[in-house]
């Protein structure tokens, strides 16, 4: 398969996961059902109680820091020189489109049904873009450095 196919079914792939995570199911009282399902196991009890608030965290850094990714790999793809290499305007362009996908998802969390638009997990998502666009100039320095 293709880099060309493979970015595009990634991203499509992504962007459904998104969607799926910002639904009805997903809410911090779900994952709260779940760490309270792992009574018996006090020692995982406890550290999933202390780390809840950074794990739910660092699934908004994942998401739209992987999106960011994959949208870069998607252009670079279709219409970059190919290597991964950076490109601020490729970047310049996608990092905003992520971050407006992290407010609709954000929307679509407060249309769902008992979750709330959280601007403290919109920061989280935005600073996931930030890290993966500091991922995508790291490789490249190394990678030239090498």
């Amino acid at each position: 398969m293709t880099s060309h196919v493979l970015s595009v079914i990634t991203l499509v792939v992504l962007v459904a996961v998104i969607y799926w995570l910002g639904g009805r199911g997903f809410g911090r009282a779900q994952s709260q059902g779940w760490i309270d399902r792992m009574r018996h196991h006090p020692r995982l009890h406890g550290w999933l109680e202390r780390n809840h608030s950074a794990l739910r965290a660092s699934a908004h850094y994942i998401e739209f820091g992987g999106l960011f990714l994959v949208l870069y790999w998607v252009w670079d793809a279709l219409w970059g020189p190919g290597g991964f290499r950076v490109r601020a305007l490729p970047m310049v362009v996608i990092a905003p489109l992520c971050a407006l996908a992290a407010h609709l998802d954000e929307l679509h969390q407060l249309r769902s049904g008992g979750r709330q638009y959280r601007r403290e997990d919109f920061l989280h998502s935005c600073k996931g873009i930030a890290l993966a666009a500091g991922i995508v100039v790291l490789q490249d320095v190394v990678r030239r450095l090498l």
